[in-house]
C-alpha cells in the first residue's frame, strides 16, 4: 500500500514536469513571436529608431527651410527664391537693415565680415570667375510695415472716417471695411512733412506718421494717377492702378517691402560702384538711356522680376523705419558730397544698410503732384553745389520731361 502512494506521488511529479515543459515550451514561441514577428518588439524597436532618424531628418529639413525666413514681431519674412539672406553679421538683423543677396545657381560666396573702414571683401565664384559680392549682384534691404493701414487708405479717407483695410490670404484681397463705395479703390496714405530751416542751410522735414486723416487730393500729392504727360508715354491710370494693388497686396500679406539697397543702375540693378541711373541725357557718363522718369520708370518695372519704380507711400515707410530704429532721416547733413558718384560711395549717407538716400541724387517715385508733376525725394550732389542741406523726407516735384540732372530712383520688390 505504501508502494502503490509512493509510485502515485511520483507519477504526479512526472505529469507535471512535463505540463510545465510543455506550458514553457508555448511561452518560449508566444514570446519569439512577439520579439521576431513582422509586428514584434524587435522590428518594432527597429521602426521607432527609424521613425526618430526620419523625424530628425524632417526637423532638420524644416530648419532648413526657416532659414528662409526671419522672424520678426511675430511675422516671418520671407526671402524671395532666387535671394540669400546675408551672412554678414552686420547685414542680418531686421531692425539693423536685413541685406539679402540675388544670388544665380551653381555660384559660390565667400562671406567676409566687414572691414574697418567699412568696406567688404566677400566674393563670388561664377563659372571659374570670382569677383567681389557687392559689386557683382543685386542687394535690397527689408523694410518692415507692421500695418498696412499705416501705408494705404482708400480714396474715401478722411479725418471722421478713417479706412480700416483687411487682407483676405484666401481671395487675395484688400478692401476697405469703413467705405464700402471706394472699398478696393486703393491709394497711398501719403505722410507730407513741415520743413525747418535750422540754420546754415540745413533743412529739417519732420513727418507725423500718427496722423490718419488724409485726404485724397489729386490738386496735391496723390498717387497712383496719370499726369499730362502720361499719355504720349504710354502710361494708363489701370497699367498704375494694377500695379499699386499688387504692391500694397503684397505687403499686406507679407508684412513689408524690399528696397534697392543702392540708387540704380542700368537695367535697374542695384549694385555697389555702378554708375547710377539718371533722368538727363546732359549728365555725361551717368547717363545710360533712361531718357528722363519715363526711362527710369520702364526700365525699373520688370513685371517678371515683381520689380516697381518705389512709390510715395513706401518712401515714408522707409522714413518711418529709420525714424522709428535709430537714424535721423528728418535733418540735412553737411556730409553729402558736391559731386555726381558711382553708387554706394559714401559710408556717411549709409542709413540701415541703404546707401545715398540722403545724396547722391534726389529720388524719383511713382507719386504724383497735380496734374503735372512727379515728386521725388531727398537730397542731391546738386544741392549741395548750392550750399544747401536737405534731409531724407525732403519731398519736392519737377516735371518728369525735364532734363533732371540730379535725379535718379529705387526699385521695389513685390513678392
Amino acid at each position: 500500500m505504501k508502494k502503490q502512494e509512493r509510485r502515485k506521488e511520483k507519477g504526479i511529479t512526472l505529469v507535471a514536469l512535463v505540463v510545465t515543459i510543455i506550458v514553457l515550451i508555448i511561452l518560449a514561441g508566444v514570446t519569439l513571436n512577439i520579439v521576431l514577428d513582422n509586428d514584434g518588439i524587435i522590428n518594432k524597436a527597429k521602426q521607432a529608431v527609424g521613425d526618430y532618424e526620419n523625424s530628425q531628418k524632417e526637423e532638420q529639413e524644416m530648419l532648413g527651410e526657416i532659414e528662409e525666413y526671419i522672424e520678426y514681431a511675430g511675422k516671418t519674412v520671407p526671402i524671395p527664391e532666387g535671394y540669400t539672406k546675408s551672412q554678414i553679421t552686420t547685414e542680418d538683423d531686421i531692425v539693423e537693415g536685413l541685406v539679402i543677396y540675388e544670388i544665380p545657381e551653381g555660384a559660390t560666396v565667400n562671406w567676409k565680415e566687414d572691414e574697418s573702414d567699412g568696406t567688404n571683401q566677400s566674393t563670388i565664384t561664377i563659372g571659374g570667375s570670382t569677383t567681389n559680392l557687392q559689386e557683382t549682384v543685386n542687394q535690397y534691404v527689408w523694410i518692415p510695415v507692421g500695418e498696412i493701414n499705416d501705408m494705404v487708405m482708400c480714396e474715401s479717407n478722411t479725418g471722421a472716417s478713417q479706412c480700416n483695410l483687411v487682407y483676405d490670404e484666401k481671395t487675395d484681397t484688400l478692401t476697405c471695411q469703413t467705405h464700402s463705395a471706394t472699398a478696393t479703390n486703393l491709394v497711398g496714405r501719403l505722410y507730407i512733412s513741415s520743413d525747418i530751416n535750422t540754420g546754415n542751410n540745413i533743412y529739417s522735414y519732420t513727418i507725423d506718421f500718427t496722423k490718419k486723416n488724409q485726404i485724397y487730393d489729386e490738386s496735391s500729392y496723390h498717387e497712383p494717377n496719370t499726369i499730362s504727360s502720361d499719355a504720349s508715354n504710354n502710361i494708363t491710370i489701370d497699367q498704375l492702378k494694377n500695379d499699386f494693388v499688387v504692391m500694397a497686396k503684397s505687403v499686406a500679406k507679407n508684412g513689408g517691402f524690399y528696397i534697392s539697397r543702392y540708387e540704380v543702375g542700368t537695367n535697374g540693378d542695384s549694385k555697389k560702384n555702378q554708375k547710377v541711373l539718371t533722368t538727363a541725357s546732359s549728365d555725361g557718363d551717368n547717363y545710360l538711356g533712361a531718357d528722363k522718369w519715363y526711362g527710369l520708370y520702364n526700365t525699373i518695372r520688370n513685371i517678371d522680376k515683381n520689380k516697381q519704380m518705389i512709390w510715395g507711400c513706401q518712401y515714408d515707410q522707409v522714413i518711418k523705419f529709420l525714424k522709428e530704429n535709430g537714424e535721423d532721416p528728418e535733418i540735412g547733413h553737411t556730409y553729402i558730397a558736391d559731386s555726381r558718384a558711382l553708387s554706394g560711395q559714401n559710408k556717411q549717407d549709409c542709413m540701415k544698410n541703404m546707401y545715398d538716400l540722403e545724396g547722391n541724387y534726389r529720388e524719383w517715385t511713382t507719386e504724383a503732384y497735380s496734374t503735372n508733376n512727379r515728386a521725388h525725394r531727398g537730397s542731391s550732389y546738386d544741392d549741395v553745389i548750392h550750399s544747401l542741406f536737405f534731409s531724407v523726407s525732403n519731398r519736392n516735384e519737377n516735371l518728369p520731361t525735364s532734363d533732371y540732372g540730379s535725379g535718379s530712383s529705387r526699385s521695389t520688390l513685390y513678392l
